[in-house]
């Protein structure tokens, strides 16, 4: 499969060019990315949970330059070979190429310098994925490279100061949060947790180090507010006694 598609940032290309060799910045653009690392020789590796439909899994991957043209600064282009594999759903392969040239909106007096970014991926899936039909991969797909490219713009220019940095805002931050499902086994450890620091504090509170009367605070709250004492239970039991006397002799009489 190929997808074809293109947007502008309005930045020279030499900055465009050099965001692209930022680690940092590269991570920045990937959404639930858990690892990026350069490895030797133009390779990467990294680690990222993609939750688009059919490419819904998490995904291990390598990725590495194939071919790079530093070439003049209104006309750059890198290629990139890449292999994504994920348990139990697939593998996909292929290449990415991305071209900057400047845009000719940017050019004359008093114009902003922008870029224009035109990329291209080709791509083939093996495994449980290929069996899906290819329409539904593309969208996937398609969507995930539209969502890179789009905050790789909103990065690039919040670092060159020309738009909000949101990491630092309240209305609109990103953050990158892996939601674990809550299991039975985690309530079990964490109320088992709670009764063992319950019973500690008991203990506690019967040694000899500790002053008559105080209590440490985990037994203190587990006392129960609304709890009786034994006097109101005395004497409830005395008046129902009482009642059933008077009851019998009434009765006799």
């Amino acid at each position: 499969m190929e997808l074809n598609d293109a947007l502008r940032i309005p930045l020279a290309p030499s900055d465009v060019w050099e965001a692209l060799q930022d680690l940092a910045l590269l991570r920045a653009s990937l959404d639930n990315c858990e690892s990026f690392t350069r490895l030797s020789h133009g390779e990467y590796a990294l680690t990222m949970t993609v939750p688009l439909g059919p490419l819904r899994a998490r995904y291990d991957a390598r990725a590495h330059v194939a071919g790079q043209d530093s070439g003049p600064a209104e006309a750059q282009r890198r290629t990139i070979n890449f292999k994504a594999r994920a348990e139990g759903v697939g593998a996909l392969r292929g290449q990415i190429e991305v071209r900057l040239r400047a845009d000719e909106g940017g050019h004359g007096a008093g114009r902003e310098r922008s870029t224009r970014i035109e990329y291209t991926v080709w791509a083939t899936a093996s495994g449980p994925l290929a069996e899906l039909p290819a329409r539904q991969l593309e969208n996937a797909l398609r969507q995930l490279a539209d969502d890179f490219f789009t905050e790789f713009n909103a990065v690039v220019r919040a670092k060159h100061g020309d738009g909000p940095n949101r990491a630092r805002g309240s209305g609109g931050r990103r953050q990158h949060v892996f939601l674990r499902p809550v299991t039975l086994g985690g309530i079990a450890r964490r109320t088992r947790a709670d009764h063992s620091n319950a019973l500690a504090g008991r203990a506690a509170s019967a040694s000899p180090g500790v002053p008559r009367g105080v209590l440490p605070a985990v037994s203190r709250r587990s006392i129960s507010p609304g709890a009786v004492p034994n006097w109101a239970w005395a004497a409830m039991i005395f008046v129902v006694a009482l009642l059933l006397y008077v009851a019998r002799w009434i009765s006799e009489q």
